[in-house]
């Protein structure tokens, strides 16, 4: 797909990073009025989420800023959900709420980094060095790392100018570019993330295995387990068709966010580049799979012959253990985020074409 290189209006503005646009000219307000209601209510709003935000890190955070939670490695219930606890508390300062809720975001994902870099298993292999190196997830899908990434892709909106910000920004990113060479995941030749399960301790290049998914032993009787498993067992027969994960998936798109952040905050055109390129491979696996995004890639970065396969493929069904039944549980969907990086990235409206064309080549064979 050919990238427009001259963007109009809006679209233009959208796709430079903070650093390069022109300072705004100064908009003198001078005129009183009366506040609206709507002007009220909206502070009231705000507020009450401030309050709100105060009770819950009074009660739920300890004095270092750690989650008072039982830490643990896995899909089920990870650091990605610890670091979730304040979500959307980034965006609710951005839209005008009071710096003290930035000040308590801030201080969580401080406290919630050392508490997961500290945190560490006993039988899950890759974890028992810390569940989190270098300040980000070692290995995990990205399904549950964008979840956990929630916060952070925010905090540029509040302070773009923040230089340890962007250093983290900068680092992350590079797990995926290819210049980290600590963190392989990225295959520049052949333009593709080589798991679906990777990290800052780089990509798993084998059947992943349900310890993997679920974590060391257990008790599920002291949690609320959303699949509904009674016992450890069942938690680990959960994942027993979560093996096949090594090659390119359509969740790693969503990775394409971490090349965004940083092209956004300044720190250069490589991460643009990078984003465009790696979304751009998977524009033409679609083309070249009639009009619909493949699941599965093979490490030499051709789709596989299955190409609906992979853990949380078009066609991932795994039998759910308490009923013995099988249950949907394709994920494709959720890349459609990178897509939308794209259309910002470049003001191109084209990208969000390549889900409509999916779409009604999936109604065609309906």
């Amino acid at each position: 797909m050919r990238r427009r290189e001259l963007l109009i209006g809006g679209a233009a503005a959208l796709a430079l990073p903070a650093a390069a646009r022109p300072a705004p000219s100064p908009i003198l307000i001078d005129t009183p009025m009366t506040t609206p209601r709507w002007a009220t209510l909206q502070r009231r709003l705000f507020d009450a989420n401030a309050a709100a935000c105060e009770a819950f890190y009074a009660k739920y955070v300890d004095a270092q800023d750690r989650l008072i939670v039982t830490e643990r490695w896995g899909a089920n219930d990870g650091p990605d959900d610890a670091a979730e606890a304040t979500n959307d508390w980034e965006l609710l300062h951005a839209l005008g709420g009071s710096d003290r809720v930035l000040t308590l975001a801030r201080r969580f994902w401080e406290g919630h980094l050392k508490q997961f870099t500290a945190a560490r298993t006993v039988d899950v292999p890759i974890a028992r060095a810390g569940m989190y190196h270098r300040e980000f997830p070692v290995q995990m899908d990205w399904q549950h790392n964008a979840e956990g990434l929630t916060s952070f892709n925010l905090q540029g909106l509040s302070t773009p100018r923040d230089v340890a910000l962007a250093a983290r920004t900068r680092r992350f990113a590079d797990f995926y570019t290819g210049r980290d060479p600590s963190a392989p995941n990225y295959d520049p030749a052949r333009r593709m993330i080589r798991s679906l399960m990777n990290g800052s301790r780089g990509p798993m290049l084998r059947r992943a295995t349900p310890l993997d998914w679920a974590g060391d032993p257990f008790d599920p009787t002291r949690f609320h387990m959303e699949h509904g498993e009674r016992t450890y067992q069942e938690t680990l027969d959960h994942y027993a068709e979560y093996g096949d994960v090594v090659g390119d998936n359509p969740l790693n798109l969503q990775a394409t966010t971490l090349g965004l952040n940083a092209y956004a905050l300044g720190l250069g055109e490589r991460f643009r580049r990078w984003s465009l390129d790696y979304l751009d491979a998977w524009v033409e696996r679609a083309r070249a799979n009639g009009g619909v995004i493949p699941s599965k890639i093979g490490l030499d970065g051709r789709i596989a012959a299955d190409w609906w396969g992979g853990t949380y493929g078009w066609g991932f069904s795994p039998r759910v253990p308490q009923t013995g039944k099988r249950e949907n549980r394709n994920r494709v969907s959720r890349s459609i985020t990178a897509f939308m990086n794209g259309t910002l990235l470049t003001g191109d409206a084209a990208y969000i074409d390549v889900w409509r064309r999916q779409r009604a080549a999936l109604e065609g064979h309906a």
